[in-house]
């Protein structure tokens, strides 16, 4: 994982904190007006603005990953491609989606989402997961509220015409130096004024717009800058649209596209645009405002072929698909929280008269219902240790949440001074459950046991291909005999092994290798294993994994 850059935080903190509590300038309202007025001059003029209803184009891009070093490899996931229409007034679109995914594994997926309001659907399977594992990644995918109003955001900001069209609408435009208020907060399609909303930069020389941007949350940095780059302007009918869109987050392009086949009120058939009742999944508002505000993580871990997007309310197995919240099988002193549509599990362990929970679920919300869950069907022993099995976004994510009523949180090493500068970024878009608190970081090199007895725990740092060197821990419990981890392998992938290409069954064997070659040079006794990564197959035999690294 790359390092926080600290001069690079400076500064966009900074910049943050004047785009937020600047007072508009001396401006007067002719004087806004008119510097909006340019702009839509600018763009092919007001009336042109206002006849515009609907846009379509294609996209070529492709997406980039930059909080999971080593890998994927110089950063990319993946390239894609995606037919849009998209009614201007952001209530309405449809993408056709085709993705050529090189990580987390290498699978080409396509899948349709239709939007119509608080109503949207998802046709096809989204990757990897949700095409192999009906209880991990979901089949099809189902068009969850915060899903809808992460794209419903993200095509705004896409759409210079649509943000025009907004700022138009508004009864009062504000004004900071060339930045423009869009009002979408305040909008319907937004979630009210004490959500940031987005801001439109001008270019002074030609009135055109450079960018849009907006204050939003990521579940493990906090308060993030994302940015749409609008380059490469050509003529639409009467209107200027950009033809290259760059994605930045935090600093970091995580997507690129080229525009091509633009039409400016493409013919539409009554119902393409429609989705009904039946269809839909049902909307929750304050779902769809997490989903808003942490925008970007739902493409990131899309084009990663691992759509995480699910209600983490849910803890409970209604499917026999799923795997229910429970005590670990043969050992009354660890529970392992799960749920329907959970892809990301955690286990609490009892040791010295409290809990260790090992790895942090996605978001902040989530780790607050399994802290709740531990309490209600396992023990209210306070919490002890969160232990992270390595730093990627998807185990890490939830850490403020996790460590919400106090413990240590135990890293590899070679996490440690990563995190503690995580720790220390504002993070104010989403409530921080730890503001104003210390917390103890401790770094394992090698080795650390904790506990005595049935409860003796003991935490090795290994080497691997995924992760950075002295970062990734698993647990292993000497009187069960079992090894916790996440990624090296995980239950149920024996099954769709001769399914992978042949580049992943060769990743899934090199990593099964790096954790058997560890296992064996500390001269364990593992006969099961458990993983914060879970599947609809029961699979916890260690002799799955030998196998699977004698391929």
């Amino acid at each position: 994982m790359k390092k926080l850059n600290t001069f690079l935080l400076f500064v966009i903190t900074a910049m943050l904190t004047i785009i937020s509590c600047k007072k508009d300038d001396d401006a007067t309202d002719n004087e806004r007006q008119t510097s909006f007025k340019n702009v839509q001059n600018a763009l092919g003029g007001a009336s042109n603005i206002e006849n515009a209803l609907s846009i379509s184009y294609k996209s070529t891009g492709e997406a980039f990953e930059f909080q999971e070093d080593p890998e994927p490899v110089n950063g990319k996931v993946a390239d894609f491609n995606y037919s849009l229409v998209y009614n201007l007034d952001g209530t309405q679109s449809k993408q056709n989606w085709n993705v050529n995914a090189d990580y987390a594994f290498a699978t080409d997926f396509s899948f349709v989402e239709t939007i119509d309001g608080t109503k949207g659907k998802s046709e096809g399977t989204t990757g990897t997961f949700s095409a192999n594992f009906s209880g991990f990644g979901v089949t099809g995918d189902p068009m969850f509220s915060t899903k809808l109003a992460a794209r419903q955001k993200t095509l705004l900001m896409s759409s210079p015409i649509a943000i025009a069209k907004m700022i138009a609408s508004a009864d009062v435009i504000n004004k900071k130096g060339e930045v423009l208020s869009v009002g979408f907060n305040t909008s319907t399609l937004g979630f009210g004024s004490d959500t940031p909303d987005i801001e439109f930069i001008i270019d002074t020389n030609t009135n055109l717009p450079l960018k849009s941007q907006i204050l939003e949350n990521d579940p493990l940095l906090g308060d993030v800058l994302y940015e749409v780059v609008y380059n490469k302007w050509e003529t639409a009918g009467s209107l200027q649209v950009p033809t290259s869109l760059t994605h930045i987050l935090d600093g970091n392009t995580i997507r690129t596209e080229t525009i091509s086949e633009i039409q400016i009120n493409p013919e539409v058939t009554d119902n393409e645009l429609k989705v009904s009742d039946q269809e839909a999944f049902e909307y929750n508002k304050n779902e769809a405002k997490f989903g808003h505000l942490s925008s970007q993580f739902h493409y990131r871990t899309l084009l990663q072929t691992f759509p995480i997007d699910f209600p983490v309310e849910i803890v409970t197995q209604s499917s026999p698909l799923a795997l229910a919240s429970e005590l670990v099988t043969n050992d009354d002193n660890v529970y392992r929280v799960s749920g329907d549509f959970q892809s990301h599990y955690t286990y609490a362990f009892k040791v010295d008269g409290g809990l260790l929970l090992y790895d942090s679920p996605i978001n902040d919300r989530r780790s607050k219902v399994v802290l709740d869950k531990i309490k209600q069907d396992f023990s209210t022993d306070p919490i002890k240790y969160i232990v992270h099995s390595h730093n990627h976004f998807d185990h890490t994510g939830g850490v403020r949440g996790s460590l919400a009523e106090g413990g240590d949180l135990i890293v590899g090493q070679g996490s440690k001074s990563f995190i503690e500068n995580v720790l220390q970024r504002p993070s104010t878009v989403l409530p921080n459950p730890i503001q104003n608190t210390t917390v103890n970081v401790v770094g394992v090199t090698d080795v650390m046991s904790i506990g005595t007895g049935n409860e003796k725990i003991e935490l090795y740092t290994i080497s691997t291909l995924h992760a950075e060197e002295d970062d990734y821990i698993v647990i292993y419990k000497p009187s069960t005999k079992t090894i916790y981890f996440n990624d090296l392998y995980n239950p149920g992938f024996i099954n769709v092994f001769d399914t992978f290409k042949t580049e992943d069954q060769q990743r899934m064997i090199t990593l099964a290798k790096d954790l058997v070659s560890f296992i064996d040079s500390k001269n364990l006794d593992v006969t099961t294993f458990h993983c914060s990564h879970g599947f609809t197959t029961l699979d916890f035999d260690f002799k799955t994994i030998r196998d699977i690294s004698l391929k």
